[in-house]
C-alpha cells in the first residue's frame, strides 16, 4: 500500500503509488508523484498540488507551534520542520495559513 495524500486541486484522497524520476535515497524529493484515484484510476501529480498525510500531521504541529508560541522560533521542532518543509517543497503554507486562529476584532460605535 502506498502513502496516503491530498490532491490539492480536487481536494480528494489519493494513493501515492510511485515517484517519477526520484532518486530512491531522496523519497520524496521528485516533482511529479504517479498517484491512485478512489475510483481505480492512476494520475500524475505536481508536487505543489500535494500534501502527503505525514505531511499534514507536521503543518498541524507547525500550527500549534506558530500560534501558541510567542517565539517559535526558538522551538526546536520549528527549525526542523521548515527546513524539512523547504527541502522537500511542501506546499504548506496555504494549509498552514488556513489553521491560524480567527482573531477577536473590536467594532467601534459613534456615540455622536
Amino acid at each position: 500500500m502506498g502513502t496516503q495524500a491530498l490532491w490539492l486541486t480536487n481536494q480528494e484522497k489519493v494513493e501515492v503509488e510511485s515517484i517519477i524520476d526520484s532518486n530512491p535515497s531522496m523519497k520524496y524529493e521528485s516533482l511529479v508523484f504517479m498517484a491512485k484515484k478512489e475510483d481505480g484510476s492512476v494520475i500524475m501529480i505536481d508536487r505543489r498540488d500535494i500534501i502527503l498525510d505525514e505531511e499534514q500531521v507536521l503543518i498541524d504541529e507547525l500550527a500549534d507551534i506558530l500560534y501558541s508560541s510567542k517565539t517559535p522560533v526558538h522551538n526546536e521542532r520549528y527549525s526542523i520542520i521548515m527546513k524539512q518543509f523547504i527541502f522537500k517543497g511542501v506546499p504548506y503554507v496555504k494549509r498552514l495559513w488556513d489553521r491560524k486562529p480567527q482573531q477577536q476584532t473590536l467594532e467601534l460605535f459613534d456615540a455622536g
